[in-house]
């Protein structure tokens, strides 16, 4: 199975963590379908975009950000997972990165009280909390 996962993702030019999903077409394209979803709400489409922009720009220069535009070789790599757990226990940029983003989705869960899936679901569509 792991070599059907393998093949799919050189396949699909992933294998490195870094692929299509690191473009500026993907955040450009993720970001509308985020402010579809959300009925047009800038007040959660806007930052999903900006904080995508912003991981593209802390992950350059090792990321194909115009692609497709402009060509670009994507290097696959045998065990990107391992990789990125190799960076994360000795590199504590990445630690420190990783831990911040943790913890602010964490206070946002808890601000505005989204402990299922449902009412996730409800504050992307509508902003509105459930009452309780």
């Amino acid at each position: 199975m792991p070599d059907i996962i393998d093949k799919t993702l050189m396949f699909l030019n992933m294998g490195s963590g870094r692929g299509i999903s690191h473009t500026l077409l993907f955040v450009i394209i993720s970001s509308l379908v985020i402010h579809l979803i959300t009925k047009g709400n800038l007040l959660i489409s806007f930052p999903f975009f900006i904080g995508n922009m912003i991981h593209l720009i802390l992950d350059l220069p090792e990321i194909p950000f115009f692609f497709p535009f402009i060509p670009y070789d994507f290097i696959y790599v045998e065990d990107p997972l391992g990789g990125w757990l190799y960076s994360l226990f000795n590199d504590p940029i990445v630690l420190i990165t990783e831990i911040t983003g943790i913890v602010i989705l964490i206070f946002i869960l808890i601000h505005n009280r989204l402990y299922s899936g449902k009412k996730i679901i409800n504050f992307l569509r509508n902003r509105a909390i459930e009452p309780k």
